[in-house]
């Protein structure tokens, strides 16, 4: 059983037979769950199969760009490509495109953990996660080390303890050197 940079006492872990319950203060660890196949699924927001239920979770400290425009999403878009320092819409959309490509793979061949507090993000079925692999790294910081994610959205106590603040300034080092080794969007410019 891999849980990581997880320990504390605070965290319980789900069965596969135990089905989703409202928001919780501590986080719960689901394992063994597996990527499930989803035309919504990209960079930071996905759907997870576990003991036959399928949940969509989208992951704290991390925004990737969006996969493709649509009538909604062009404002957004928009602040997405500003924040890499200027993209084009289409060159945002590659990003995000790549990052959707980049958490598919990582989701689909390596194992991974699921903690979650089943916070929901703003009604729309979704559910904060980290997602954490064995090499101790969270999806969230793969993704902003390889450039291909913006240090955006909520954020929250980790699981180990750490504080938000601390985590954030950790993953603003890890973008800054995504920044200067020109990785993912920082090198489109």
């Amino acid at each position: 059983m891999f849980l990581g940079w997880l320990g504390r006492d605070e965290l319980k872990v789900i069965l596969p037979d135990v089905p989703k319950r409202e928001a919780t203060k501590v986080f719960e660890v689901i394992l063994d769950a597996q990527l499930h196949p989803h035309r919504d699924n990209d960079g930071d927001s996905f759907h997870l199969e576990h003991g036959g239920q399928v949940h969509e979770f989208r992951l704290y400290f991390a925004d990737c760009p969006e996969k493709a425009r649509h009538h909604l999403n062009g404002d957004r878009l928009a602040e997405q490509g500003r924040y890499f320092g200027g993209l084009s819409e289409s060159a945002t959309v590659a990003v995000g495109r790549a990052a959707q490509a980049f958490t598919q793979q990582w989701l689909s061949t390596q194992r991974f953990t699921v903690c979650t507090k089943w916070q929901g993000v703003f009604g729309s079925g979704r559910y904060y996660a980290f997602i954490l692999f064995p090499d101790g790294e969270d999806l969230s910081a793969k993704l902003v080390r390889a450039g291909l994610a913006r240090i955006h959205t909520s954020g929250t106590t980790l699981p180990d303890g750490r504080e938000a603040r601390v985590y954030g300034q950790q993953l603003r080092g890890w973008e800054k050197e995504a920044q200067l080794a020109r990785r993912g969007a920082w090198g489109m410019r």
